[in-house]
């Protein structure tokens, strides 16, 4: 089963929420997340997120386990090339420097040679756009 998930930046605390993304006509779209209960079940939270930071976890991971989101800028392979994952085009890709026309899909594993070092949000400045 393919795990479709989100984040987004709490528009209150800044903090990264996960989970399902929901969105409501006229209001900030929201992350759905679970938490215990006091009587040891599941309670659900609606927590407003800024729009232009929801990502979607691609389903790769890095090299070091950690889940990689659009949004996100690893380290590639040994010549540390920083690269900016993105959905484009129906697919998620690599992007250099956030530039369109330079991307490649991902669809090599992730898990042997990048490693997630920001995201565009918190870091921008690690990337050179153009």
């Amino acid at each position: 089963m393919i795990t479709i998930k989100f984040r987004g930046k709490d528009i209150e605390t800044g903090e990264w929420i996960y989970g399902d993304l929901i969105q409501r006509l006229g209001y900030y779209p929201a992350i759905l997340t679970t938490y215990p209960t006091d009587e040891g079940k599941v309670g659900y939270a609606e927590r407003a997120v800024k729009e232009d930071t929801v990502g979607q976890f691609s389903t790769f991971r890095d090299k070091n386990g950690k889940e990689i989101y659009a949004g996100d800028i690893i380290r590639a392979g040994e010549e540390k090339t920083l690269l900016e994952v993105r959905f484009v085009r129906g697919v998620f890709a690599f992007l250099w420097n956030g530039d369109l026309d330079d991307e490649f899909p991902c669809n090599a594993p992730t898990q042997e040679w990048a490693e997630v070092v920001g995201n565009i949000h918190d870091n921008p400045k690690l990337l050179k756009r153009h």
